[in-house]
């Protein structure tokens, strides 16, 4: 006998992130391209800050 089981993200392990930001966008009504457009722009200023970070402390070590 085959159960038809309701789909739930919380079965893949590597898709709770997604689910949460899907979760997210629902909950603010954001569509769905505007909050990927937000994660590419908070990878963008983390890799900035860290490119930052990385040169004043070569800046102090002379």
């Amino acid at each position: 006998m085959d159960v038809s089981l309701p789909e739930c993200p919380y079965l893949h392990p590597g898709l709770k992130f997604a689910a949460r930001m899907k979760q997210l966008s629902r909950a603010l009504a954001i569509p769905e391209d505007a909050g990927t457009c937000l994660l590419e722009i908070l990878k963008f200023l983390g890799t900035l800050g860290l490119i930052l970070v990385t040169a004043l402390i070569m800046l102090m070590a002379g």
